[in-house]
Order: C-alpha cells, then structure tokens, then sequence
C-alpha cells in the first residue's frame, strides 16, 4: 500500500496542511498590518522588525527540538499542544498595548508552531 492511500492518512496530511497554512497566512496578514500596528503601538523600526522576523527566528531555531519532543511524546499531543499555544499566543499578540508585549507573544508563536 502506498503511503496515502487509506482515509487516515488523508485526513492526517489534510489536518497537517491547514495548520501549515495557518502559520503562512498568520505572517501574511502581520505584513499588511505592519504599518498601522507601528503607529498604534508607538513602535520603533527595530520593535517591528522583531514582530515580523522573530516568529520565524523561533520556528527555525525550536523546529528540530520540537520534532524530538514530537517522537518522545507523542506527535499528536504535542501537535494539540502546539495548535493551542499558538492560538493563545495569538490573542495574546492582537490583544497586545506594547511592542514588548506582541514581540513576546509572536516569539511564542513561532516556537509553537515549530
């Protein structure tokens, strides 16, 4: 049997695909959003910067780790685990009042979704 011919294992690489595409279109609307977040939070060049690239600084740097933990633990756990960080931390950054608050938050996403 071929790997995806069952309907488990769609449904597993259908479940996988989406989170991807979440994380991608998280990015994707923080780029839009970049200039109208600078003058709301009164954040300076190097604040937005972090915001931006410090998602993808934590999810290269926790993506190996993250993987370890996934074979130790169970993968489907620590993928519960994960989608509910980053969803968390996600209110955490869009409810935010500082630029140290949201740049806490998207660290926090990134390694999550790692």
């Amino acid at each position: 049997m071929l790997p995806g011919d069952d309907r488990a294992t769609r449904h597993v690489l259908l479940v996988c695909r989406a989170a991807g595409a979440t994380t991608l279109l998280d990015q994707a609307v923080l780029n839009i959003a970049v200039p109208s977040m600078r003058h709301s939070l009164g954040a300076g060049a190097a604040d937005m910067q972090w915001i931006v690239a410090g998602c993808s600084l934590a999810f290269g740097l926790a993506l190996v780790p993250g993987g370890g933990l996934g074979d130790l633990h169970g993968r489907k756990r620590l993928f519960l685990v994960g989608m509910a960080v980053f969803l968390l931390a996600g209110v955490a950054a869009a409810t935010g009042c500082g630029p140290g608050t949201v740049i806490g938050a998207r660290l926090v996403q990134g390694a999550s979704s790692a």
